[in-house]
Protein backbone atom coordinates (compact mmCIF):
# COMPACT_ATOMS: atom_id res chain seq x y z
CA UNK A 1 0.00 0.00 0.00
CA UNK A 2 1.42 3.31 -1.09
CA UNK A 3 -1.27 5.81 0.93
CA UNK A 4 -1.53 6.28 4.27
CA UNK A 5 -15.18 8.17 23.49
CA UNK A 6 -11.91 6.95 20.92
CA UNK A 7 -13.13 10.51 22.22
CA UNK A 8 -11.77 13.71 21.39
CA UNK A 9 -8.53 12.75 21.85
CA UNK A 10 -8.58 10.64 18.83
CA UNK A 11 -8.60 13.67 16.68
CA UNK A 12 -4.91 14.25 16.50
CA UNK A 13 -3.75 10.70 17.65
CA UNK A 14 -0.56 11.90 19.11
CA UNK A 15 2.22 13.09 17.09
CA UNK A 16 2.58 9.87 14.63
CA UNK A 17 3.28 10.81 10.81
CA UNK A 18 0.09 11.35 9.32
CA UNK A 19 0.93 9.47 6.35
CA UNK A 20 1.88 6.61 8.27
CA UNK A 21 -1.44 7.07 10.40
CA UNK A 22 -3.50 6.34 6.80
CA UNK A 23 -1.09 3.70 6.26
CA UNK A 24 -2.09 1.98 9.55
CA UNK A 25 -6.05 2.81 8.79
CA UNK A 26 -6.16 1.39 5.16
CA UNK A 27 -4.68 -1.87 6.66
CA UNK A 28 -7.09 -2.13 9.56
CA UNK A 29 -9.60 -1.58 6.60
CA UNK A 30 -8.09 -4.39 4.63
CA UNK A 31 -7.72 -6.59 7.31
CA UNK A 32 -11.41 -6.05 8.86
CA UNK A 33 -13.10 -6.90 5.41
CA UNK A 34 -14.58 -10.36 4.60
CA UNK A 35 -12.09 -11.15 1.59
CA UNK A 36 -9.17 -10.64 3.22
CA UNK A 37 -6.82 -13.58 2.93
CA UNK A 38 -3.65 -14.74 4.02
CA UNK A 39 -1.65 -12.42 1.33
CA UNK A 40 -3.17 -9.30 2.48
CA UNK A 41 -2.64 -10.62 5.99
CA UNK A 42 1.38 -11.19 5.11
CA UNK A 43 1.57 -8.23 3.52
CA UNK A 44 0.47 -6.32 6.22
CA UNK A 45 2.65 -8.35 8.47
CA UNK A 46 6.16 -6.72 6.28
CA UNK A 47 4.72 -3.65 6.53
CA UNK A 48 3.84 -3.77 10.14
CA UNK A 49 7.96 -5.45 11.15
CA UNK A 50 9.62 -2.68 8.42
CA UNK A 51 9.26 0.35 11.03
CA UNK A 52 8.82 1.22 14.47
CA UNK A 53 6.88 4.38 13.49
CA UNK A 54 4.40 1.59 11.41
CA UNK A 55 3.61 -0.35 14.48
CA UNK A 56 3.38 2.67 17.11
CA UNK A 57 0.49 3.64 14.09
CA UNK A 58 -0.96 0.73 13.93
CA UNK A 59 -1.29 0.94 17.71
CA UNK A 60 -2.82 4.15 17.61
CA UNK A 61 -5.36 2.68 15.05
CA UNK A 62 -6.35 -0.29 17.33
CA UNK A 63 -6.55 2.00 20.12
CA UNK A 64 -9.10 4.18 18.54
CA UNK A 65 -10.98 1.26 17.22
CA UNK A 66 -11.41 -0.43 20.09
CA UNK A 67 -14.08 2.15 20.86
CA UNK A 68 -16.19 1.58 17.68
CA UNK A 69 -15.23 -2.00 15.71
CA UNK A 70 -17.25 -5.10 16.89
CA UNK A 71 -16.26 -7.56 14.15
CA UNK A 72 -18.65 -10.40 13.70
CA UNK A 73 -18.61 -13.51 15.94
CA UNK A 74 -17.60 -16.90 14.28
CA UNK A 75 -15.18 -18.50 11.98
CA UNK A 76 -12.95 -15.78 11.01
CA UNK A 77 -9.99 -15.55 8.64
CA UNK A 78 -6.49 -14.75 10.33
CA UNK A 79 -6.61 -11.02 10.02
CA UNK A 80 -10.08 -10.67 12.00
CA UNK A 81 -8.90 -12.74 14.64
CA UNK A 82 -5.41 -10.28 14.88
CA UNK A 83 -7.83 -7.71 15.30
CA UNK A 84 -9.63 -9.75 18.25
CA UNK A 85 -6.25 -10.42 19.87
CA UNK A 86 -5.85 -6.37 20.34
CA UNK A 87 -9.20 -6.28 21.47
CA UNK A 88 -9.21 -8.86 23.90
CA UNK A 89 -5.76 -7.01 25.27
CA UNK A 90 -7.49 -3.51 25.41
CA UNK A 91 -10.50 -5.19 27.58
CA UNK A 92 -7.93 -6.69 29.73
CA UNK A 93 -6.28 -3.19 30.32
CA UNK A 94 -9.60 -2.01 30.94
CA UNK A 95 -9.81 -4.90 33.50
CA UNK A 96 -6.88 -3.68 34.94
CA UNK A 97 -7.71 -0.36 35.53
CA UNK A 98 -10.82 -0.91 36.82
CA UNK A 99 -9.13 -2.82 39.84
CA UNK A 100 -6.37 0.18 40.50
CA UNK A 101 -9.78 2.39 40.57
CA UNK A 102 -10.99 0.45 43.05
CA UNK A 103 -7.78 0.38 45.17
CA UNK A 104 -7.48 3.65 44.77
CA UNK A 105 -11.56 4.38 46.45
CA UNK A 106 -10.33 2.38 49.43
CA UNK A 107 -6.75 4.12 49.81
CA UNK A 108 -4.34 1.79 48.38
CA UNK A 109 -1.94 3.03 45.65
CA UNK A 110 -3.51 6.63 45.78
CA UNK A 111 -0.27 8.21 45.25
CA UNK A 112 0.42 6.39 41.82
CA UNK A 113 -2.72 7.73 40.55
CA UNK A 114 -2.55 11.70 42.00
CA UNK A 115 -1.94 12.85 38.02
CA UNK A 116 -4.29 10.48 36.60
CA UNK A 117 -6.62 12.89 35.17
CA UNK A 118 -8.73 10.57 32.79
CA UNK A 119 -9.90 8.69 35.83
CA UNK A 120 -10.56 11.43 37.87
CA UNK A 121 -12.67 12.83 34.85
CA UNK A 122 -15.04 9.43 34.83
CA UNK A 123 -15.87 10.26 38.36
CA UNK A 124 -16.04 13.69 38.02
CA UNK A 125 -19.30 15.60 40.31
CA UNK A 126 -20.14 16.93 36.88
CA UNK A 127 -19.53 15.66 33.08
CA UNK A 128 -19.80 15.81 30.14
CA UNK A 129 -19.45 12.96 26.85
CA UNK A 130 -18.07 13.76 23.62
CA UNK A 131 -20.90 16.68 21.33
CA UNK A 132 -22.57 17.31 24.56
CA UNK A 133 -23.01 20.61 26.17
CA UNK A 134 -24.50 21.00 30.00
CA UNK A 135 -25.14 24.03 32.15
CA UNK A 136 -25.14 23.89 36.06
CA UNK A 137 -26.27 26.47 39.06
CA UNK A 138 -24.14 26.02 41.80
CA UNK A 139 -25.56 27.28 45.39
CA UNK A 140 -24.60 31.04 45.29
CA UNK A 141 -26.30 31.23 41.89
CA UNK A 142 -22.72 31.06 39.87
CA UNK A 143 -23.55 29.69 36.61
CA UNK A 144 -20.77 27.09 34.64
CA UNK A 145 -21.80 25.25 31.30
CA UNK A 146 -19.79 22.51 30.85
CA UNK A 147 -18.52 21.94 26.59
CA UNK A 148 -18.12 18.91 25.18
CA UNK A 149 -16.14 15.64 26.56
CA UNK A 150 -15.36 18.01 29.86
CA UNK A 151 -15.73 17.05 33.42
CA UNK A 152 -15.04 19.14 36.45
CA UNK A 153 -15.80 19.25 40.70
CA UNK A 154 -16.98 21.64 42.83
CA UNK A 155 -15.75 22.08 46.59
CA UNK A 156 -17.33 25.16 48.56
CA UNK A 157 -16.64 25.82 52.20
CA UNK A 158 -15.89 28.37 54.51
CA UNK A 159 -13.27 30.24 52.61
CA UNK A 160 -13.47 28.99 49.27
CA UNK A 161 -15.45 28.71 46.44
CA UNK A 162 -13.14 25.90 44.48
CA UNK A 163 -14.49 24.66 41.16
CA UNK A 164 -11.60 21.87 40.09
CA UNK A 165 -11.37 21.21 35.39
CA UNK A 166 -10.37 17.93 35.58
CA UNK A 167 -10.87 18.02 31.40
CA UNK A 168 -12.25 20.01 28.47
CA UNK A 169 -13.59 23.40 28.35
CA UNK A 170 -15.90 25.29 30.89
CA UNK A 171 -17.74 28.84 30.45
CA UNK A 172 -18.21 30.24 33.95
CA UNK A 173 -20.48 33.31 35.37
CA UNK A 174 -19.70 34.21 38.77
CA UNK A 175 -22.10 35.59 40.66
CA UNK A 176 -21.65 37.79 44.56
CA UNK A 177 -20.68 35.72 47.07
CA UNK A 178 -23.72 36.20 50.12
CA UNK A 179 -20.90 35.25 52.71
CA UNK A 180 -19.46 37.31 55.41
CA UNK A 181 -16.58 37.78 54.56
CA UNK A 182 -16.75 36.86 50.62
CA UNK A 183 -14.77 33.98 49.45
CA UNK A 184 -12.83 34.21 46.40
CA UNK A 185 -14.11 32.19 43.69
CA UNK A 186 -11.39 29.91 42.03
CA UNK A 187 -10.91 27.69 38.77
CA UNK A 188 -7.93 25.08 39.32
CA UNK A 189 -6.07 23.34 36.56
CA UNK A 190 -3.11 21.15 36.26
CA UNK A 191 -1.74 23.96 35.85
CA UNK A 192 -2.23 26.74 37.93
CA UNK A 193 -5.25 28.31 39.78
CA UNK A 194 -7.68 31.03 38.37
CA UNK A 195 -8.73 34.04 40.66
CA UNK A 196 -12.36 35.42 39.24
CA UNK A 197 -12.41 38.89 39.72
CA UNK A 198 -16.30 39.53 39.08
CA UNK A 199 -16.56 37.93 36.05
CA UNK A 200 -17.64 35.68 32.79
CA UNK A 201 -14.54 34.02 31.62
CA UNK A 202 -13.66 30.39 29.61
CA UNK A 203 -11.01 28.06 30.95
CA UNK A 204 -9.87 25.31 28.20
CA UNK A 205 -7.62 22.36 29.59
CA UNK A 206 -5.36 21.56 27.33
CA UNK A 207 -2.52 18.86 27.62
CA UNK A 208 0.27 20.97 28.52
CA UNK A 209 -1.33 24.44 28.83
CA UNK A 210 -4.79 25.90 29.99
CA UNK A 211 -6.09 28.90 28.16
CA UNK A 212 -8.30 31.57 30.04
CA UNK A 213 -10.60 33.75 27.78
CA UNK A 214 -12.17 36.92 29.69
CA UNK A 215 -15.65 38.64 28.35
CA UNK A 216 -16.47 40.35 31.54
CA UNK A 217 -14.41 41.39 34.92
CA UNK A 218 -10.88 40.15 34.75
CA UNK A 219 -9.04 37.14 36.13
CA UNK A 220 -5.92 36.18 37.78
CA UNK A 221 -3.68 33.82 36.79
CA UNK A 222 -1.28 32.09 39.15
CA UNK A 223 0.85 29.17 37.69
CA UNK A 224 1.26 26.47 39.81
CA UNK A 225 4.84 26.51 39.98
CA UNK A 226 6.06 30.24 39.06
CA UNK A 227 7.61 32.69 41.76
CA UNK A 228 7.27 35.72 39.18
CA UNK A 229 4.36 38.48 39.44
CA UNK A 230 0.58 37.22 38.80
CA UNK A 231 -0.99 38.42 35.08
CA UNK A 232 -4.35 39.85 35.32
CA UNK A 233 -5.61 39.34 31.79
CA UNK A 234 -8.93 41.52 31.41
CA UNK A 235 -12.34 41.68 29.57
CA UNK A 236 -11.72 40.73 25.77
CA UNK A 237 -8.65 39.11 26.50
CA UNK A 238 -7.21 35.68 26.41
CA UNK A 239 -3.83 34.03 27.86
CA UNK A 240 -2.58 30.70 27.43
CA UNK A 241 -0.67 29.67 30.87
CA UNK A 242 1.66 26.64 31.96
CA UNK A 243 2.45 25.73 35.09
CA UNK A 244 5.71 27.79 35.58
CA UNK A 245 4.14 30.72 33.51
CA UNK A 246 1.61 32.82 31.56
CA UNK A 247 2.22 34.32 27.89
CA UNK A 248 0.78 37.78 27.59
CA UNK A 249 -2.57 38.35 27.23
CA UNK A 250 -4.29 38.68 23.40
CA UNK A 251 -7.44 39.42 21.71
CA UNK A 252 -9.95 36.34 22.73
CA UNK A 253 -11.18 34.90 20.52
CA UNK A 254 -14.99 34.33 19.51
CA UNK A 255 -14.49 30.54 19.31
CA UNK A 256 -14.30 30.95 23.41
CA UNK A 257 -17.66 31.18 24.13
CA UNK A 258 -19.35 30.90 20.66
CA UNK A 259 -19.95 26.83 21.66
CA UNK A 260 -22.29 27.54 24.09
CA UNK A 261 -24.92 28.22 21.41
CA UNK A 262 -23.46 25.13 19.67
CA UNK A 263 -21.09 27.02 16.84
CA UNK A 264 -17.72 26.91 15.80
CA UNK A 265 -16.76 30.29 15.01
CA UNK A 266 -13.41 30.82 12.92
CA UNK A 267 -11.89 34.10 12.11
CA UNK A 268 -9.39 33.41 9.31
CA UNK A 269 -8.25 30.02 11.23
CA UNK A 270 -5.65 27.44 9.47
CA UNK A 271 -7.70 24.22 8.10
CA UNK A 272 -5.56 22.00 10.74
CA UNK A 273 -6.18 24.24 13.70
CA UNK A 274 -10.43 24.08 13.05
CA UNK A 275 -10.67 20.27 12.28
CA UNK A 276 -9.03 19.66 15.84
CA UNK A 277 -10.91 22.01 17.20
CA UNK A 278 -13.94 20.32 15.62
CA UNK A 279 -12.61 16.45 16.42
CA UNK A 280 -13.50 17.59 20.04
CA UNK A 281 -17.21 17.05 19.13
CA UNK A 282 -17.68 14.03 17.32
CA UNK A 283 -16.30 10.06 17.87
CA UNK A 284 -13.37 8.90 16.05
CA UNK A 285 -10.31 9.92 14.27
CA UNK A 286 -10.69 13.39 12.13
CA UNK A 287 -7.25 14.11 10.31
CA UNK A 288 -5.83 16.89 7.87
CA UNK A 289 -3.45 16.03 5.53
CA UNK A 290 -0.34 18.35 5.46
CA UNK A 291 -0.80 19.46 2.09
CA UNK A 292 -3.96 21.35 3.19
CA UNK A 293 -3.37 22.02 6.71
CA UNK A 294 -2.92 26.20 5.77
CA UNK A 295 -5.35 26.39 3.96
CA UNK A 296 -7.29 29.63 6.13
CA UNK A 297 -10.94 29.15 7.20
CA UNK A 298 -13.91 31.97 7.93
CA UNK A 299 -17.17 31.24 9.41
CA UNK A 300 -19.60 30.29 12.13
CA UNK A 301 -20.29 26.33 11.69
CA UNK A 302 -23.29 24.42 13.93
CA UNK A 303 -21.46 21.82 15.92
CA UNK A 304 -24.79 18.88 16.17
CA UNK A 305 -24.08 18.23 12.78
CA UNK A 306 -20.43 17.60 12.00
CA UNK A 307 -20.62 15.72 9.10
CA UNK A 308 -22.70 18.82 7.82
CA UNK A 309 -19.71 20.84 8.65
CA UNK A 310 -17.22 18.61 6.53
CA UNK A 311 -19.54 18.86 3.45
CA UNK A 312 -19.67 22.56 3.55
CA UNK A 313 -15.94 22.21 3.60
CA UNK A 314 -15.70 19.93 0.63
CA UNK A 315 -18.31 21.93 -1.03
CA UNK A 316 -16.68 25.24 -0.61
CA UNK A 317 -12.94 24.65 -0.33
CA UNK A 318 -10.09 22.77 -2.80
CA UNK A 319 -10.65 19.43 -0.29
CA UNK A 320 -12.18 16.42 0.25
CA UNK A 321 -13.05 14.08 2.91
CA UNK A 322 -12.50 11.05 2.62
CA UNK A 323 -13.85 7.75 5.43
CA UNK A 324 -11.70 4.41 4.90
CA UNK A 325 -13.19 3.17 8.00
CA UNK A 326 -16.75 4.11 9.66
CA UNK A 327 -14.99 5.70 12.45
CA UNK A 328 -11.70 6.94 10.79
CA UNK A 329 -12.11 10.49 8.44
CA UNK A 330 -9.34 12.68 6.89
CA UNK A 331 -9.61 16.07 4.73
CA UNK A 332 -7.12 15.89 2.20
CA UNK A 333 -6.61 17.84 -1.45
CA UNK A 334 -9.52 17.43 -3.85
Amino acid sequence: MSRADAGPAAGTAGKIEFRILQEAAEWFAVLSSQEAGDDALGRWRSWLAADAGHREAWAQVEAISGKFERLPAGDKPAAHRVLDAASGRQAARRRAFGMLALLCGTGIGAGALTRATPWRAWMSAYRTGTGQSREIHLADETRIWLNTASAIDVDYDATLRQVILRAGEILVQTAPDTAAPPRPFVVDTLQGRLRALGTRFSVRQLDDAGIVAVFEGAVEILPRESNGPDRIVRAGEQARFTADRSRPAVPAEARRQSWMQGLLVTEDMRLEDFLSDLSRYRHGYLGCDPRVADVRIVGAYALADTDRVLSALEATLPVRVRSPLPWWTVVEPR
